[in-house]
């Protein structure tokens, strides 16, 4: 697997220098201490996925992003237990002066954040769906809502499924995307066929583009007609995926909707991570280069894609289209009546 490589001192922003100023002006910090502090921000900002060190802005982090990028360092064998808590040290420090200096008001909790770095970490192959438990989780997702549930609404899970199954979306830009991150650009030598793309703006201003493969084309479709029937038409700016009352999903109500969703499959209880490792991992598969999975994953650096293709040992639409996870949604939707 590649060595990750932290961003350069050059490409920091200012407030970076302004930091290390502070801290050996105000703190009376030595130079090693300030040149280690240092390596910390900057390594975090490598598993947080910040992909434009020079546009890094405190803000960029909340509790839960900050938390996830310290979960994936922890989980990462190079990064030793020193490591781990001279990183922890220079967050503490560089958000005691964003707070100090009044560039924030509020900042992550730090210790909480530390009890997630000091719990042993099973550094072993990221979870995910086979094809066989992937199959049933489609299948409980398009069949009728229990009714004690309350969260159950097929025609949006079904769509959701596949989102996180097949185009591998973090959680978090599940949550927060709109309806006009979906578009139907027309492309130059494709105009026999309709192609969807979802636009995603991520950390550092970062944007990717998603083709939908058929499936999960006709899946988005088939929700947003449903929703449509009982909200009324969506506006651009809306959530993409909403509750059954028409609100934005919260990572809480998300969490639970697929705890919903697993225990009705007959499956133990997965985390939503394991959907967007089962797209890496359905790509690896399908022999995709590690290259176009870092492009479509979002990942900064090609190390990150590279536990897909470890597990396997191993443009862009068509791949997706090949993959398991779109053929079981086709298969899914075709139980439903829904033509792909």
């Amino acid at each position: 697997m590649a060595h990750r490589i932290l961003p350069a001192e050059a490409s920091m922003p200012e407030i970076y220098r302004e930091w290390q100023i502070w801290l050996r002006e105000q703190e009376d910090k030595e130079d090693h201490t300030i040149r280690a502090y240092g390596q910390g921000l900057r390594r975090i900002l490598l598993f947080g996925e910040i992909r434009d060190p020079a546009t890094f802005d405190p803000g960029d982090f909340d509790q839960r992003s900050l938390t996830d990028a310290v979960r994936t360092m922890c989980a990462d064998a190079s990064v030793s237990k020193a490591t781990r808590n001279q990183t922890l040290a220079a967050l503490t420090s560089f958000y005691d002066f964003c707070l100090a200096d009044g560039i924030v008001e509020v900042i992550p909790d730090i210790t909480r954040i530390r009890k997630v770095a000091n719990t042993k970490v099973r550094k072993g192959n990221p979870e995910y769906y086979s094809p066989e438990e992937l199959r049933e989780l489609y299948r409980s997702a398009d069949e009728s809502a229990d009714a004690g549930t309350g969260i159950r609404w097929p025609a949006r899970d079904l769509a959701m499924c596949g989102f996180l199954a097949t185009m591998g979306l973090r959680s978090t830009e599940l949550i927060e995307a709109e309806v006009s991150w979906v578009t139907t650009p027309s492309l130059e030598g494709f105009s026999d066929r309709e192609t969807r793309i979802l636009t995603i703006e991520g950390k550092g201003s970062y944007f990717r583009r998603i083709p939908l493969s058929r499936e999960t084309a006709v899946a988005y479709d088939r929700w947003h007609n449903e929703r449509e029937e009982r909200f009324g038409a969506a506006r651009l700016q809306d959530h993409l995926f909403v509750t059954r009352d028409g609100s934005a999903f919260t990572y809480q109500k998300l969490r639970y909707w697929l705890k919903v969703l697993n225990r009705h499959a007959g499956l133990r209880d997965r985390s939503l991570h394991a959907l967007r490792h089962t797209a890496g991992v359905q790509l690896a598969l399908q022999g995709v280069p590690a290259n176009v999975i870092q492009n479509l994953m979002g990942h900064t650096t090609v190390a990150t894609t590279g536990i897909y293709m470890d597990l396997v040992g191993g443009q862009l639409q068509e791949h997706l289209e090949r993959t398991a996870a779109s053929a079981l949604l086709g298969e899914a939707l075709a139980r439903s009546g829904s033509p792909t």
